[in-house]
Formats: C-alpha cells, structure tokens, sequence
C-alpha cells in the first residue's frame, strides 16, 4: 500500500487541511470577504496591429 494514500492530509503553509469559512474561524453567517466590481463601459478600442504592438486592445489599460 501507497504509503501517501494512507496519511492524514496535512496542513500547508501552516493553514489547516480544511476549505476557509467552514472551521472554526469563521463563526455562522459572517462572509469571509466581499468583492467590489465597478461597472465598465465598453469604449474605443486599438486596431488589431496596434493592440498587438501595445500589448492591449483597450486604451485604458495602455
């Protein structure tokens, strides 16, 4: 038998071997984190050959 296969997980980097939100850690009804994402609007953008010049097709990000 693998011996591997028969180990209990351990933890890594010091985190326990269990998914966040569901240990003790995080009491009942308290969310982990929230994510904020502005809407974006969708503007002008880079011919191909330029997009690909710039490395972006988006002006914005250029």
């Amino acid at each position: 038998m693998d011996q591997a296969k028969s180990l209990p997980p351990r933890p890594a980097f010091g985190f326990p071997p269990f998914l966040p939100g569901s240990g003790p850690e995080c009491p009942p009804g308290m969310e982990l984190a929230q994510a904020y994402v502005p809407w974006q609007t969708f503007g002008r953008i880079f011919s191909p050959q330029e997009a690909l010049k710039k490395g972006t097709l988006f002006p914005e990000l250029y």
